[in-house]
């Protein structure tokens, strides 16, 4: 099902596992953005999977889109028996993952290089994606939400200034939380992934949460370090002045 702004597909499984893409910006501003993991999502058609992109870009602030998808996944969870809901999401797609908990029965998230708020005001140092974000609606999602009972987290970013933005706002978590930072990379953490040809292994550890075989996996690559691990120096975010306009952003929750 979709509309001129976003696309909600689903792909049916053999399995009791439903695994939910949520879709990044993307590369053409003027199309809808591709699905994204669609074959390590399905594991060979193993699971069903809902697939999700936008058009209009709102991390998950537009007025239709969060029940369009809870809508489809309370659906396919009541009518297939499904016995785990995974979460998988990248940039855009990671926020709108950590975001899913809050709106319905999500055992795993799953994702990479995820914003903590787009919101001026929680993040005034952000200046990427201006485009889309003076356009949304309203904020329903201000920030990322806390960890939620009941849910498995593996959040992973790199550790350039820009992205420091982001995971040094998210606080000290429970034990189910588990926050990998990788030195020297950037927010082109999937394309580092994609390059090593190890995309589709670590997300397969993610969704299960074998956490030590996922970082053994990154270590064979990256530095890796915990988020609770880091040094007190690196516990807070870089700040940079407010770009100029940016107080005039919507600010509803």
């Amino acid at each position: 099902m979709g509309t001129e702004d976003h696309e909600v597909a689903y792909m049916r499984g053999t399995g009791n596992r439903l695994v939910v893409t949520l879709g990044g910006v993307g590369t053409k501003p003027n199309e809808m953005p591709p699905f994204e993991f669609v074959g390590t999502a399905s594991q060979g058609g193993a699971n069903h999977v809902i697939l999700v992109t936008e058009r209009a870009r709102t991390w998950m602030n537009s007025p239709d889109l969060p029940e369009a998808i809870v809508k489809e996944i309370e659906t396919v969870v009541a009518r297939e028996a499904i016995d785990e809901v995974v979460a998988i999401g990248n940039s855009m797609g990671g926020f709108m993952a950590l975001v899913l908990p809050t709106l319905t029965r999500v055992d795993t998230v799953v994702a990479l290089s995820p914003q903590f708020s787009m919101h001026p005001k929680v993040v005034p140092e952000e200046t990427r994606w201006q485009k889309w974000r003076r356009r949304f609606p309203t904020y329903r999602f201000r920030q990322v939400p806390a960890p939620q009972d009941g849910t498995r987290y593996v959040v992973l970013h790199g550790d350039t200034p820009e992205e420091r933005i982001h995971w040094a706002r998210f606080p000290q978590a429970p034990k189910t939380f588990n926050h990998f930072i990788l030195r020297g990379e950037s927010h082109d953490l999937v394309k580092a992934l994609k390059k090593l040809d190890i995309m589709r292994p670590l997300l397969e550890r993610a969704m299960d949460v074998k956490t030590r075989q996922l970082r053994k996996l990154l270590e064979g690559h990256f530095t890796v370090v915990r988020r609770e691990d880091l040094p007190q120096a690196e516990q807070t975010a870089p700040s940079y002045p407010t770009p100029l306009g940016q107080e005039t952003v919507n600010d509803q929750i």
